[in-house]
């Protein structure tokens, strides 16, 4: 009978020349090991390598475009919108350096930008209370010649029916096709009304007071520099399209401007693009940027010359063709008219 210690050692030996095995078999393949792996590292170090020197290129062709925008914006905007009143609407979120950039932009192609109307995050709340709110303000303030709800956006949400009365009261009340279709103390009262239930901000620019708001002739939106977390049709993004058909209605023309990335899948232009409003109005999608900038007020001559609406910037991949060329002469400023021209919903 075989011993249990006779197996014991059967066993112990087994695994030992495998051990001895497995050493000195790691001992002779280290070395063609470690050079596989070594050559392995170096082709995906050259492969990151060469996509740091991409990007690193492609910032310093970034950082070049916006300075060539910089010393070009002057020649290529000079007198575009000489005449032109511009007023800024702009979403809680959106870029600062959109707002600067475009008001800048607008100044060198001779436009007077009267001001900032800064819709409040109270104005987007979709709760019974603030629709009933914002449906009995507008009812309240707007002047004679405006019916809220008789000109509501019918593809766009119910969810939004107070801001779309809202928005046509506050249009009016902001921008003229003529400079003269609100009396200026009718469009004070409109806006002081809504900034005291928390809606609206009015900031003129300097020179100004709020009642000149209302004289503008044309007005860019300026949208959140990062899309609502709902998407395209969230009731943030069906606002402000509402708001922008309604002042498209009531001045010579509206933009909707955005910045580059917060322009695109689920923000406000996306929904305009790609979405089923039927509201048709020019977008620019990288107004945070020296380019983007000038587009903007490259866009809005094009829509003086009554040019279809058209989506320009990143996403669109398009800039206005052919592009605004400077005039020696200042675009035609806005006549004195007493009449009210009400036009057809977007």
């Amino acid at each position: 009978m075989i011993d249990f210690r006779y197996h014991l050692v059967s066993i112990v030996a087994v695994f030992l020349a495998l051990a001895i095995g497995l050493v000195v078999g790691a001992t002779a393949l280290k070395p063609y090991a470690q050079e596989g792996l070594d050559r392995l590292s170096r082709i995906e170090q050259h492969k990151i390598d060469s996509q740091r020197t991409k990007i690193s290129n492609q910032q310093n062709q970034i950082n070049n475009d916006g300075q060539f925008g910089q010393t070009s914006a002057p020649l290529l905007l000079a007198n575009l919108l000489s005449g032109q009143k511009v007023v800024l609407v702009t979403a809680p979120g959106s870029s600062g350096q959109a707002i600067t950039g475009i008001t800048a932009a607008l100044d060198l192609a001779g436009a007077k930008v009267t001001g900032q109307a800064q819709l409040q995050p109270a104005f987007f709340d979709t709760s019974a209370s603030t629709e009933n709110s914002l449906d009995a303000l507008a009812q309240k303030v707007a002047p004679p010649t405006v019916t809220p709800g008789d000109q509501t956006v019918a593809s766009l949400s119910t969810q939004i029916a107070g801001q779309q009365d809202a928005a046509q009261v506050i249009a009016p009340a902001l921008v003229s096709s003529d400079g003269t279709d609100l009396p200026a103390s009718q469009a004070e009262a409109i806006l002081s009304g809504f900034a005291q239930q928390g809606y609206l901000q009015v900031s003129p620019s300097k020179g100004y007071t709020a009642a000149a708001l209302s004289q503008a002739t044309l007005a860019v939106v300026v949208i959140p520099a990062s899309p609502p977390a709902s998407g395209d049709s969230d009731p943030a993004n069906q606002a402000l399209l509402a708001l922008s058909a309604q002042l498209k209605l009531q001045s010579r023309g509206v933009l909707l401007a955005g910045s580059y990335p917060g322009s695109g899948s689920g923000s406000a232009i996306d929904e305009l693009v790609n979405g089923n409003t039927g509201i048709q109005v020019f977008s620019v999608d990288n107004a945070n940027t020296e380019i983007g900038q000038i587009i903007v007020a490259q866009t809005l001559s094009e829509l003086l010359d009554g040019k279809k609406p058209a989506a320009y910037g990143v996403y669109a991949g398009k800039v206005p063709s052919p592009a605004p060329t400077p005039t020696p002469t200042p675009s035609t400023t806005p006549s004195p008219s007493t009449s009210t021209k009400r036009k057809s919903a977007a």
